[in-house]
């Protein structure tokens, strides 16, 4: 810890280059080391996770003209706990095309308060960020939108505030978060195969932990 300028700083840390998870081959792999749990679409999630708050997709932040794609996929929901890695990277290879903090002068709450208690996708400080691959095989590009949520506190996500016409490659950082816990979102335009992990824990409502780059589906 000495090495570092602050706890933050330390929290925040990378990986070492020699000890990077690797990148699956996945069309989508986990942005983040967390835990993931994913449901069949947006209103599978809205019934059974965040029943009792007054949640509506339209409030997330991501841009009008996919919403109802977004709506009927599946939607993948990440848990980062105080001493998981701090950073966030690239879900798939692709194009920022959207990138923007929502909720700026709000004050993150504990992620603790996910499950019906507290709308944290509406209501909680969250960076909303889309990419898109427009070299899927069926000529239809794949946008997938990323929405990061703050841990406790004020200016918990940092990021390149200059990103969107950047071209990333699956497992590129876009953003750290500082000390505490996080949360994030993962909606696609596009049905995609979940690997087998995923569907049959998501059928009991049950966590899957993974590892940065780890693949999500094909």
């Amino acid at each position: 810890p000495r090495d570092y300028s602050s706890l933050n700083d330390f929290f925040s840390r990378t990986y070492a280059s020699e000890n990077f998870p690797a990148i699956g081959n996945g069309r989508l792999v986990s942005p983040a080391c967390c835990k993931i749990l994913t449901f069949n679409d947006d209103n599978c999630m809205k019934s059974i996770l965040i029943k009792g708050c007054n949640y509506q997709l339209e409030k997330v932040g991501l841009p009008s003209s996919d919403l109802e794609a977004y709506r009927k996929n599946r939607v993948y929901l990440g848990y980062l706990s105080p001493k998981d890695y701090h950073r966030v990277h690239a879900p798939i290879s692709g194009k920022c095309i959207y990138c923007k903090m929502e909720g700026e002068n709000v004050e993150s709450a504990s992620v603790k308060f996910f499950g019906g208690k507290f709308n944290l996708l509406n209501e909680n400080k969250r960076l909303v960020i889309v990419l898109e691959n427009d070299k899927e095989s069926d000529d239809e590009p794949l946008r997938v939108g990323l929405v990061i949520v703050g841990g406790v506190g004020v200016n918990t996500i940092t990021y390149d505030k200059s990103m969107v016409g950047k071209d990333f490659f699956k497992g590129d950082e876009l953003s750290a978060f500082r000390a505490g816990g996080s949360a994030f979102a993962l909606f696609s335009t596009k049905p995609l195969g979940v690997v087998e992990p995923l569907i049959n824990a998501g059928e009991s409502q049950m966590h899957v932990e993974v590892l940065i780059g780890e693949t999500l589906a094909q």
